[in-house]
């Protein structure tokens, strides 16, 4: 039984913190007597007392036998519910920062994103230099922010005429910048992937206009330099087939995965929203594209909800789900991402968005959307064995929830308190 007085006293300590610049940090500190969502074995240990030291965590222990030192600092959250911190696996911080993006703004977003429980996140192109000076304020916590991993764009030069690779490369030449790069048959893509990873990149989008030959090349010059390749699902014209059997990583919106029935796929990614007047989820080609992506252990960043949020007509949402829902029912890794714009700070926040829709509309098992948007998200950037879940050894980023998320994903939303790198923030 959660007794209310101690929480109400905690209470009352974040709301100090929320007031004294939003975040407080005892060099070593325990939460006690809570029960600790462990997303690796899909359960709920009750009772734990988690220690913090500095950024990580270094015990985890039976609350009835923990004997606690004077020195450690304890904050009694009994009955309440820890998860890691959530990762939101697909945001957009910096496409224009001279305007939209500018860091006034952005800051606002990054601790608007941290409040609601989100530790980490992967953002899918924009401005490799305004990303990686968020990114290192990220890190060392000079802003209330999510830390921050970012790719670098890759797609055939056609695709450049897009006014919002322009607007992302204000200063250079868009196509030719090392985070904006466009590529024909003769690019040198081991020269293009180095550049790539010193702009501080984690991996590399592939965006469009380009087919399975140059997505294969891609991908074996990317991974001998250590980098992830994250690519859409449908690379135009490389179908989903095709990118996976490239050996990428990650494939980015669950709706595009519809495109593997078509006999003919577009050169132009401008048609990537088509309807699909012919699609039928029980045609055989989606199951040996789901299986293939099983037997290649390709993560599935679904995305679908906003394609019910922005567009009004609402197949393309249907196509996501129905597709989303066969990759889960074959074991296909599914994370959370939300390609959501950040502007109405009103709203619940996006990536409770794609967590409910995944519970209503996919069938999600709660414990899978949790572990979607923990564990699986960290391996998408490669980061695993350092976040993702709570272990020793690993980040202390925590998500302290009232209510038990397992029974319904909607109580995802009653943080009361979010730890990032050790650091203590109020939730909303």
């Amino acid at each position: 039984m959660i007794n209310k007085i101690q929480i109400l006293l905690v209470l009352t300590f974040l709301a100090f913190i929320q007031q004294a610049n939003c975040q407080f940090q005892f060099d070593t500190y325990a939460i006690h007597r809570v029960n600790v969502i462990d997303v690796k074995n899909r359960q709920i240990i009750e009772n734990q007392t988690i220690v913090i030291e500095n950024d990580m965590i270094t015990g985890i222990f039976d609350s009835n036998n923990y004997s606690n030192p004077n020195s450690i600092q304890l904050l009694d959250f009994n009955g309440y519910f820890v998860t890691p911190g959530l990762i939101d696996a697909h945001v957009h911080l910096g496409t224009d920062p001279s305007k939209g993006d500018n860091f006034e703004v952005t800051k606002v977003r990054l601790d608007y994103l941290l409040k609601n429980g989100v530790t980490t996140v992967r953002d899918m192109a924009g401005d490799a230099r305004y990303l990686s000076y968020l990114s290192r304020q990220a890190s060392l916590d000079e802003i209330p922010s999510p830390d921050i991993y970012f790719s670098a764009l890759i797609a055939g030069e056609s695709f450049f005429k897009d006014p919002r690779t322009k607007a992302a490369a204000q200063g250079m030449e868009s196509g030719k910048a090392p985070w904006m790069h466009g590529i024909n048959t003769d690019s040198d893509l081991n020269q293009i992937m180095a550049e790539a990873r010193g702009t501080g990149a984690t991996g590399v989008k592939i965006y469009a206009d380009l087919d399975q030959t140059h997505v294969q090349r891609i991908v074996q010059a990317a991974h001998s330099q250590d980098l992830k390749v994250w690519a859409h699902s449908t690379v135009f014209p490389a179908r989903p087939s095709e990118v996976c059997q490239a050996g990428v990583d990650v494939m980015s919106h669950a709706t595009y995965l519809a495109w593997e029935a078509e006999k003919e796929i577009p050169a132009d990614a401008s048609y990537r929203h088509r309807k699909h007047e012919q699609f039928n989820i029980e045609n055989p080609v989606f199951l040996d594209m789901v299986k293939m992506m099983k037997s290649n252990q390709t993560i599935l960043d679904a995305t679908i909800s906003v394609y019910q949020k922005y567009l009004p007509d609402s197949t393309l949402y249907q196509y996501g789900v129905a597709l989303t829902k066969l990759a889960y029912k074959n074991k296909v890794k599914i994370g959370v991402g939300t390609d959501l714009p950040l502007t109405d700070f009103t709203a619940i926040a996006p990536i409770f968005q794609e967590m409910a829709a995944l519970q209503k509309d996919v069938r999600m098992d709660p414990i899978d959307i949790i572990q979607a948007a923990t564990i699986i998200n960290a391996e998408m950037i490669g980061k695993e064995g350092e976040i993702g879940s709570i272990e020793i050894g690993k980040k202390a980023n925590l998500l302290i929830l009232s209510e038990n998320p397992i029974i319904d994903i909607k109580n995802i939303k009653s943080g009361i308190a979010v730890i990032k790198n050790g650091r203590l923030f109020n939730a909303f």
